[in-house]
């Protein structure tokens, strides 16, 4: 029987790199350099399979980057037909491309539904024009509005949008609107993040040099709050700390990222966890040069970075483990942790169980019906609890 696999290709290219992202992504490709990543992309895939279908079924692909948008219908249809080629799908895959409003033609959402992508991640970020232009977006309000609509009429019925709050400028009122329109439009699922200064972006080195202030912690906080509460109230689930849905819209590749499942990236510095048996696995990622990652993927051979590859150690798995796992509403199931590494979880961390019971008693985090997790309170500081694990 084939395990699950979840399939990550990421395409790198971007109209406009925005001044907070940190992701692997570049400006300044021509059509010509898209379509040949794509072709060794593709070669990647099939390599990838040859190695790998024989004991995986992909119930999920998930074409991220930079702006998958960017390609042409052609190569994306070429991209997504070599995957399920090389790998075996269920019937009910679920296959996401990401995309930029501007670049989300009519005629490539209908490419798109043709050839099988079933799920739509739109990068929205802001209902407001002035707030998309702080944020270096090249796209309007107007855009989104277009694409949206289009990617009904292309038949889309799952569709993300990502929106960002805690960023300079941005208020609680012009915040408060843009969940209001966003909820008004009902899409299936919603991420909502707030900025994140990633060294070596534009947006770090204006902070760094005073010429840019950080959002106030207590307002990206109410922000944070705030877009739960309306989320709830408008019938979405809140499954993850930064993720919404629609019931049963849960985004199937992305909970393999918190539940340790198994997923192969393909791509330039695309990273892969495989399990080899019970939790613990191997995590590698691909070359990040663009010209040594065309060569030995044309040529068959494998791209993966030197040096990259890690077998996790029971420790680090459990570290993983509880890091990813409070992420998720649902936080840990103890029992299945227990499963996983042949203890109890209260026995393996006993150093911290003052800890651990500081922040049950504070109301940060909960133990009931066997499971341990975060509190709503207990999310704003979400990071300091989950660090005593690692």
């Amino acid at each position: 029987m084939r395990k699950k696999l979840g399939l990550y290709i990421h395409i790198p290219f971007c109209e406009r790199k925005c001044g907070y992202c940190g992701f692997l992504s570049f400006s300044g490709s021509s059509e010509s350099d898209r379509r040949s990543y794509a072709e060794a992309l593709c070669r990647e895939l099939m390599t990838l399979g040859e190695k790998y279908s024989a004991c995986y079924l992909a119930d999920s692909i998930f074409i991220g980057g930079g702006t998958p948008s960017l390609l042409s219908s052609q190569d994306t249809e070429n991209i997504v037909k070599t995957a399920k080629k090389a790998f075996r799908t269920a019937s009910d895959t679920e296959i996401t491309i990401e995309g930029n409003p501007d670049s989300l033609s009519a005629e490539k959402l209908s490419a798109y539904a043709d050839c099988g992508i079933n799920r739509l991640s739109i990068g929205t970020q802001s209902a407001d024009d002035d707030m998309l232009r702080r944020l270096g977006r090249v796209h309007s309000w107007r855009d989104f509005l277009t694409a949206y609509e289009r990617a009904a009429d292309a038949g889309f019925r799952n569709v993300n949008v990502d929106i960002m709050f805690g960023f300079p400028g941005l208020d609680m009122e012009t915040w408060e609107n843009t969940l209001k329109e966003m909820t008004s439009l009902r899409p299936q699922h919603i991420s909502f993040y707030s900025l994140q200064l990633e060294e070596g972006t534009p947006f770090y080195e204006s902070y760094r040099n005073g010429s840019m202030d950080i959002a106030d912690e207590s307002l990206d906080r109410a922000m944070y709050h705030r877009a739960v509460s309306e989320l709830k109230k408008n019938g979405y689930g809140h499954y993850e700390i930064s993720n919404c849905s629609l019931p049963g819209f849960e985004c199937r590749h992305n909970m393999k990222y918190w539940s340790m499942g198994e997923y192969l990236g393909a791509g330039l510095g695309a990273s892969s966890y495989i399990r080899k048996s019970g939790c613990q696995g191997t995590r590698y990622k691909n070359t990040e040069d663009t010209d040594t990652y065309i060569s030995l993927a044309n040529s068959g051979m494998s791209p993966i970075s030197a040096g990259s590859c890690h077998k996790d150690t029971i420790s680090d798995s459990m570290a993983v483990y509880m890091f990813t796992g409070l992420r998720r509403r649902g936080g840990i199931d103890l029992d299945d942790f227990r499963s996983c590494f042949g203890s109890d979880l209260f026995k393996i961390y006993r150093e911290k169980a003052d800890i651990i019971n500081g922040y049950t008693e504070t109301g940060m985090l909960r133990i009931e019906d066997g499971r341990l997790f975060l509190t709503e309170d207990g999310i704003d500081v979400s990071n300091d609890i989950m660090s005593e694990f690692v």
